[in-house]
């Protein structure tokens, strides 16, 4: 019989040290979490606050929420905030290739909960069981280039699952000619070394986006992997008493009229913004929405000058040349997207824009020609 070897990690704490090891129990648990992202990661922005802001939202109480999208080469941290986002919220991350269907069983089992409460008209009878709104969240495993085409069910999860009142999600049933409604709204989590948010086709997962770089860095950080993290869940329930939700829906509702970011911007930011000053990340909504904003302007910045790595290949390639055959630009483009040269898979639409950019029109007769 083999034995259980997990005696052997309970007796000897120096094989996986315990969470609360690098916990301060002097400290409140908003910033024991700001504490925790800080010590595991390095980044080339002030972007810690949104991080510990977005892990501490509870999902029970949220309506719509943007998505966190660690971007970075390989090697940069990327993953271990996801997977330390992970832990504290006691949820396993997603594999990139996990299907469509297993997401939606995780989701559904995940985002309700029983709970027992007094009864409703006399107390001395037996409580209640209730089902309500858990606190969760999904996260994923490093996603690349071609996650959301290979399964576009897994795009519209992403699409329509930020906003809870519009969060069904019709699908077909187990039974032939019936279907089922699925709700997908969650908060998300994901990390990836391709610029998702620079790609045109998914400029509407764009709109939804908090986008947070990371960088490699030679210098020793919190080892996620090394560290038994049982039990860290459950202080995130703990926290969210019935008090703290009641300061928490409080800030909220005073932040209808909050200005200083666009529309689109504050719509999936209030409740993000609401946990964040609520649980004392940011002193106030004005130091919260300055941080978002810059964390808003790095990604419209990026997204400008990573917009077309076709457009600088191209240049490169028909410098001094007054004509270059479309059926070269077809095969050389498709051979960048292959080698990973590009992130956007070159149609025609896209040649023919960028070439037209570059001062270039098609003669009718197969080629490109420059314009005088």
């Amino acid at each position: 019989m083999q034995p259980d070897y997990s005696i052997l990690f309970r007796d000897n704490p120096d094989f996986y040290p315990s969470w609360e090891e690098f916990y301060n129990f002097d400290l409140s648990y908003p910033e024991n979490i700001l504490n925790l992202i800080e010590q595991a990661s390095v980044l080339p922005h002030d972007f810690y606050r949104i991080i510990a802001a977005y892990t501490l939202m509870p999902s029970g109480l949220t309506k719509r929420v943007p998505y966190l999208f660690f971007y970075g080469a390989s090697g940069s941290g990327k993953s271990t905030l996801s997977k330390l986002i992970a832990k504290i919220h006691g949820v396993i991350p997603i594999a990139s290739n996990t299907t469509y269907a297993a997401i939606r069983n995780i989701l559904t089992r995940n985002r309700k909960t029983y709970v027992s409460t007094p009864h409703p008209s006399d107390p001395s009878r037996p409580p209640v069981t209730r089902l309500i709104d858990a606190n969760t969240i999904l996260v994923w495993e490093d996603i690349d280039r071609d996650t959301f085409r290979r399964n576009p069910n897994i795009y519209v999860l992403f699409k329509v699952g930020y906003d809870k009142e519009t969060d069904t999600v019709v699908i077909s049933g187990k039974e032939i000619g019936t279907i089922e409604k699925f709700k997908c709204f969650a908060h998300k989590v994901f990390s990836s070394i391709y610029p998702i948010h620079t790609l045109e086709e998914y400029k509407e997962l764009r709109r939804r986006l908090l986008v947070i770089p990371t960088k490699e860095v030679d210098i020793e950080l919190l080892d996620i992997d090394n560290i038994d993290w049982t039990g860290i869940s459950v202080k995130f329930n703990e926290f969210w008493s019935l008090e703290q939700a009641g300061i928490f829906l409080t800030i909220r509702n005073s932040l209808k009229k909050l200005k200083g970011l666009t529309s689109p911007q504050k719509a999936i930011s209030l409740d993000l913004i609401a946990t964040g000053v609520s649980t004392g990340i940011w002193s106030d909504e004005f130091e919260a929405v300055q941080e978002l904003k810059d964390c808003f302007d790095w990604m419209n910045k990026d997204v400008k000058s990573e917009a077309s790595p076709l457009k600088k290949l191209l240049t490169e390639l028909i410098k001094g040349q007054n004509c270059i055959y479309t059926h070269q630009l077809r095969t050389i483009s498709e051979s960048w997207y292959a080698k990973g040269f590009i992130f956007e898979k070159p149609n025609a639409k896209l040649i023919t824009r960028t070439m037209q950019d570059l001062g270039y029109r098609s003669n009718g007769k197969g080629q490109w020609v420059k314009k005088l």
